[in-house]
């Protein structure tokens, strides 16, 4: 299984859909805390619409990408700022700063496809902190999808985390929750 993550669908950089993997023991599952590493800096949180890949798929056309999406699942991923800064600026690798284990909560319920266009909505401790819609995003699932198989064959059970418009400093203490279409996906502590 791949964790595939956009990182410009909120942005202008690139004319398509740019990403990185992640290991599939980034996953952090059943809502269980994520525990904060110890030395590595600042820690941020970002909110996501995830897709379940639901099929094997090659060069598959945005008119055909609806048939791979089994279902969506809320997701936060986690990026130790610092280290990300850093790569970045000496043009290194990102797996340090974004790939550690247990960097990718992910819902274990799963919702229908459709109902990713009601969007979802983030909250920390309660308070509503981001809304998250397919319609203000700058690549369509169905693009975003093509797209990804021409880089690479998707396979089922593939996780496509569509990308955050905002990220949140990571505190000891706090609860996240994530709800898709009104349904509580996830809820977890930060520890």
């Amino acid at each position: 299984m791949k964790l595939i993550n956009i990182i410009n669908n909120y942005s202008e950089a690139g004319e398509t859909p740019r990403f990185y993997l992640k290991a599939d023991t980034a996953l952090l599952r059943n809502n269980d805390a994520f525990y904060i590493p110890e030395g590595v800096g600042r820690v941020v949180a970002m909110p996501h619409i995830v897709l379940k890949n639901a099929r094997l798929a090659k060069c598959i056309s945005e008119r055909f990408a609806p048939r791979c999406i089994d279902s969506v699942m809320a997701g936060v991923t986690f990026s130790c700022a610092d280290k990300l800064a850093e790569a970045q600026r000496e043009g290194l690798p990102w797996d340090e700063a974004v790939g550690f284990d247990h960097s990718s909560a992910l819902s274990l319920d799963a919702l229908p496809h459709d109902a990713m266009l009601e969007g979802a909505v983030f909250y920390i401790n309660g308070e509503e902190r981001a809304r998250i819609r397919i319609a203000d995003m700058r690549f369509s699932p169905d693009r975003i999808v093509s797209h990804l198989s021409e880089c690479m064959t998707l396979r089922i059970g593939d996780l496509i985390y569509l990308g955050a418009a905002e990220e949140f400093e990571v505190k000891a203490g706090d609860n996240y929750r994530v709800e898709i279409a009104g349904k509580t996906l996830l809820n977890f502590d930060i520890k």
